[in-house]
């Protein structure tokens, strides 16, 4: 029963707050409307992409 909650408790979301500026924004809406993509997907991998970039 531990291993299963676990197991649950890692896969949860996080989420963290960004402040984008008003031009940044307008791309990543436009982005994710002309892609049919939702904007936490684009943001979600560009992040994993920094992150493996750097090593992380």
């Amino acid at each position: 029963m531990r291993d299963l909650k676990r197991a649950r408790d890692r896969e949860s979301k996080h989420y963290v707050n960004c402040p984008l500026d008003y031009d940044t924004k307008m791309r990543l809406q436009k982005a994710a409307i002309e892609n049919d993509v939702k904007m936490t997907a684009i943001m979600k991998a560009a992040i994993d992409q920094f992150l493996k970039d750097n090593g992380y």
